[in-house]
């Protein structure tokens, strides 16, 4: 996979760079016509809510009475002036579930991203941009490991506000074929990965250097706030409204640390269809998957105790999914 994915970016970006770095008078003429239709800014974005609300009373069936909530707001800025790109996208999220109502339980989050994308561009030809890209992304609540009973363990704190936060220069190739469709390709890219919570950093949490102890116990040094990694990065972001009340977002990142096991390819995968039911309601669905090299995750696994199979974690890579269904308010601008 290592070979592979590499080659790809290498190649691929060698042979944009040969074949298209001096456009033909034709393509002059259709960038010049573009570029007078779609100059200065344009500024738009969506807001969904969503709720669910569960309540049972002497339900024979049984059940659990339940609320929850969930937003998401998801604006973007993009700027045209001649062969001058520049976009823009904010992409918050948060929600939250409470099973029962009495005021001790306390809230589980369903959601919590915050990811900002901006990638400057300069036109080679009508389909071709050198490009620059920056993203940033983290959460704003603390993670906690699943207990014996599913629920989050108080105790257990995996993640936290910058914790971990990424952060992502990348310069290459961005092959635009329509307005749907956009590939970037970066042989040469940095990566930061931020650990702003000294103990999960002590903990080497996300790939960080772990803190240093001596043979009693006591600490010799932290462990390290940032990892630092250079390799290849491509990310394909692809956009498609069927008709007035369908559409489609997707979004498709890979990451090949140079520097440390370049053969396991980081993934982030993410798509959002979205489905308009009148004005201003709307059903969203999400889907995520998740392959972080340097990430450990919480799994479960059943152990026989007693005559009594229980459910035992601990900790491994591995393959990361969320998946989020909201109906609800929802507006564009």
């Amino acid at each position: 996979m290592k070979k592979l994915f590499i080659l790809v970016v290498l190649v691929t970006s060698t042979v944009f760079m040969k074949a298209q770095v001096n456009p033909t008078t034709d393509e002059e003429k259709n960038m010049k016509t573009l570029a007078k239709a779609d100059s200065g800014w344009t500024i738009k974005g969506s807001v969904n809510i969503g709720t669910t609300f569960t309540y049972f009373s002497q339900w024979a069936a049984g059940g659990i009475n339940s609320v929850g909530i969930n937003g998401l707001f998801n604006p973007t800025a993009n700027y045209r002036n001649g062969k001058t790109a520049w976009d823009n996208s904010l992409l918050i999220g948060y929600g939250m579930l409470r099973q029962g109502f009495d005021k001790s339980i306390p809230w589980i989050k369903t959601d919590d991203r915050l990811d900002l994308t901006s990638k400057f561009g300069r036109q080679i030809n009508e389909k071709l941009y050198y490009a620059a890209l920056f993203n940033f992304n983290t959460q704003f609540s603390p993670g906690f490991a699943p207990g014996a009973n599913g629920l989050p363990d108080r105790t257990a704190k995996i993640s936290d506000l910058l914790a971990p936060a990424r952060m992502l220069f990348s310069l290459g190739l961005d092959y635009k074929p329509n307005g749907d469709l956009s590939v970037f390709i970066s042989p040469i890219t940095y990566r930061a990965i931020i650990v702003n919570n000294q103990n999960l950093a002590d903990a080497g949490a996300f790939g960080v250097e772990k803190a240093t102890y001596d043979t009693l116990g006591n600490k010799l040094t932290d462990g390290a706030n940032i990892r630092s990694e250079v390799g290849a990065y491509m990310r394909v972001n692809y956009s498609k409204k069927f008709n007035d009340n369908v559409s489609l977002t997707s979004k498709l990142e890979l990451f090949s640390n140079y520097l440390e096991n370049p053969q396991n390819v980081d993934i982030n995968f993410e798509n959002v269809l979205a489905t308009k039911l009148g004005k201003y309601l709307s059903l969203t669905v999400s889907a995520q998957w998740i392959y972080d090299d340097n990430t450990i995750i919480t799994k479960q696994k059943d152990v026989e105790v007693a005559g009594t199979t229980v459910k035992v974690p601990y900790a491994s890579k591995g393959l990361q999914f969320k998946g989020v269904t909201s109906i609800g308010f929802s507006w564009n601008f």
